[in-house]
């Protein structure tokens, strides 16, 4: 199998150094580093080195060493591609080989990545030109002079019908391929048009750097015309797992934080003033998808969201979703100003330093937020104030922090800790529990149980190994998620990575939770080929026995002498059944009983 290089450098990104040597070689800290006996040569005084911040280790007296998966393929003799291999099994971080059809593919998504740099290349040339007046015009007006439109790759589309869409094919380009990516739209009357018109075009990176989509600020006066329009999904492009200014994504890596604000002239103005962390969602309220994209670079965030009604709605919602995820969150707070970009050009870079140094914890923004909608001194209104932290508390992953956040609010509501922890943790976990039982008994009886488990292993065998399909290809499936990705397997000819298959389908919040949960027991037990062998005929013989017994039910609607002699089969069957622990019988067995039944 081969690897691409930026995803065997994201792979080596992922991989901690220490851990990695860790396992073979005693270490000990040396300041920001380690060090240990080299495992390459008799060593009596620990002469290796592990620099966990620079992601290398090197023997100073033999020279051996490397990045975590040139040292795991020395030390274990193997070759570079099979370290590659059992390293990301090892760790859980998946990497995607090329193969014939991901070449295919991948050549596609290439002339994609082509188009959009032509795209780009062509809106950043029209701000420069006569056309692009206009759009000078309004973002000096917000101080962005021409060296950070340059940097930042800020472009304008002519407010013509059809102006790239004609460059576009002029270079050679199809329709088709525009279409797919967004660019244009098919008219009425069979001719394209332009989708972005009279618009500054902000681009859209993907985390390896290349332009995936376009966002483009109208600068039409007419208040019907949206103000911001941004491309829609495509094949290189989601709009709920993208971010923009993601093209910082090392310097955020680097620095260890980031700051989460609304709008795209926020992310600029932070970056004129020397911030250059700042990201935003794009369009929509941040999404579970992004804060997991995000957590690649950074656990710490900085929320700066407009300081009206909705941003501070956002805020919630935003605060809660990367709370749930493990973040670090800390709220800013700006007088005077209703956002970022308004606030940095009225009170300047030092002033804003001051607001970032002044943040507050997510727990005391959420205080003060709820604060403003209840009365303490009322009974009811105080019961309903407490009432609003559990979604809080159901985000907050270790007890320790539980008992820190409960100390906080027991202090400042004069309450009994454990009082607040009955209502707010035990009760809400009870009710939480009870609900899952509940959704799971809603119609459905033990039977219906048993099928969720069984497509659950069902769904885990098919991508374990992809020949499996075959087996469970024609069975009854009643899960939602289950159906999606059969379809998908059905009608895809690409053998698809599977950790991208949720690219290619649409999936509920709740769906994406028992999708990441199978992916998680897929990374865990997919080098185990027994357990995967064992679990393959036992889910086999589940569906085989549901289905021996929906052929029993069907017996009621034949006449009395063919029902006897097909439950005689059937008996027969399943006594033979019952007695051999072989596949390729229990298999052999099912044909026979499909030929029966049939």
């Amino acid at each position: 199998m081969k690897y691409k290089t930026e995803d065997i450098d994201l792979l080596i990104d992922s991989l901690k150094i220490e851990e990695v040597v860790g396992e073979f070689v005693e270490l000990k800290k040396a300041g920001a580093n380690y060090k240990g006996l080299c495992p390459f040569h008799p060593d009596t005084t620990p002469s290796f080195m592990v620099s966990p911040s620079k992601n290398i280790c090197k023997c100073f007296v033999c020279g051996a060493g490397g990045n975590p998966i040139s040292f795991y393929s020395q030390y274990k003799k193997i070759s570079f591609l099979e370290a590659i291999e059992e390293l990301s099994k090892k760790y859980g971080i998946p990497i995607k080989g090329i193969d014939n059809n991901s070449i295919k593919q991948q050549d596609n998504y290439e002339k994609y990545y082509e188009i959009m740099r032509e795209a780009h290349n062509f809106y950043k040339d029209m701000i420069f030109l006569n056309q692009g007046r206009v759009a000078l015009e309004y973002l000096a007006g917000r101080k962005l002079n021409p060296k950070i439109i340059k940097e930042n790759g800020l472009g304008f589309a002519p407010d013509r019908w059809s102006e790239l869409n004609d460059y576009l094919l002029s270079k050679g380009y199809e329709s088709k391929d525009l279409l797919k990516l967004g660019l244009i739209k098919e008219g009425e009357n069979g001719n394209n048009y332009d989708v972005f018109r009279n618009r500054i075009m902000f681009p859209i990176y993907s985390t390896k750097g290349e332009i995936i989509a376009f966002g483009g600020r109208t600068l039409e006066k007419d208040k019907e015309t949206p103000k911001y329009i941004n491309s829609p999904d495509t094949p290189i492009f989601k709009k709920g797992k993208n971010l923009y200014g993601l093209e910082r994504s090392g310097i955020i890596r680097k620095k260890n934080y980031a700051m989460l604000m609304e709008g795209y002239m926020d992310v600029l103005s932070a970056y004129i003033y020397g911030f250059d962390v700042a990201l935003a969602p794009l369009g929509t309220a941040l999404t579970e998808e992004q804060g997991i994209l995000l957590k690649k670079y950074t656990s710490n965030i900085i929320l700066s969201f407009d300081s009206d009604a909705p941003g501070q709605a956002a805020t919630e919602r935003a605060g809660l979703i990367l709370k749930s995820l493990g973040f670090n969150i800390r709220i800013l707070k700006l007088e005077g100003a209703k956002d970022p970009d308004e606030y940095l050009k009225q009170f300047g870079k030092e002033s804003f330093l001051k607001c970032v140094k002044n943040s507050v914890e997510i727990f005391d923004f959420l205080f003060n937020y709820y604060l403003k909608e209840y009365d303490l001194s009322n009974m009811m209104s105080k019961q309903n104030f407490i009432n609003r932290f559990k979604g809080f508390f159901q985000c907050v992953d270790t007890e320790l922090e539980k008992t820190l956040y409960l100390d906080r609010l027991s202090k400042e509501l004069e309450i009994e800790k454990d009082i607040l922890k009955d209502i707010l943790i035990d009760k809400n976990r009870k009710k939480s529990r009870k609900f899952e039982e509940d959704l799971v008994n809603i119609n459905m009886g033990e039977e219906s149980e048993i099928i969720n488990r069984v497509e659950k292993d069902t769904v885990f065998l098919i991508l374990a190994n992809r020949k499996y399909f075959d087996y469970f290809r024609d069975k009854n499936i009643k899960g939602s998620l289950t159906k999606k990705i059969y379809q998908y397997l059905k009608s895809s000819e690409a053998d698809e990575s599977v950790v991208n298959i949720p690219e290619h389908i649409e999936l509920t919040s709740q769906e994406m939770e028992q999708w990441q949960l199978i992916i998680c027991s897929l990374i865990e037990n997919s080098s185990n080929e027994k357990k995967i062998e064992e679990l393959l005929k036992e889910t086999f013989l589940s569906w085989f026995k549901q289905e021996i017994e929906s052929s029993y039910r069907r017996v009621k609607s034949m006449d009395l002498v063919t029902g006897l002699m097909l439950i005689n089969k059937i008996k027969q069957l399943e006594i033979a059944l019952s007695k051999t622990n072989s596949f390729d019988e229990i298999e052999n067995m099912y044909k026979n009983f499909k030929e029966i039944v049939n």
